[in-house]
């Protein structure tokens, strides 16, 4: 099988690699943007810190903390659980859809 010009192997290749880590990078400037945008509401924060790190933040926490965490998580988050949970947060509306699919997972 060929997607976007790349052969589906496995192992993976070091194009799929390559592909994939483009894709997640797209995701990851999108959430960023959200996260900007949503710097004020605690809740939409907290649902873009369960995308980015499959936690929730409870009470006790300051929105500077969600703020300043989210951010962190970003750079930690794997390429498996945004082509699982990405989508989700597309249909929401919290963060919008790329051009690109991961490939290798199906």
């Amino acid at each position: 099988m060929i997607k976007y010009g790349i052969k589906i192997t496995k192992p993976w290749s070091k194009e799929m690699y390559d592909h994939n880590d483009k894709v997640a990078d797209m995701m990851k400037k999108n959430i960023e943007k959200s996260i900007v945008e949503h710097q004020n509401d605690f809740d939409k924060l907290n649902e873009l810190m369960v995308l980015c790190g499959g936690i929730k933040y409870g009470d006790g926490y300051s929105i500077d903390e969600l703020y300043a965490d989210v951010h962190d998580e970003i750079y930690n988050v794997q390429n498996y659980w945004l082509n699982e949970e990405y989508p989700y947060y597309v249909e929401k509306g919290l963060v919008e859809k790329v051009d690109l699919e991961f490939i290798g997972y199906e």
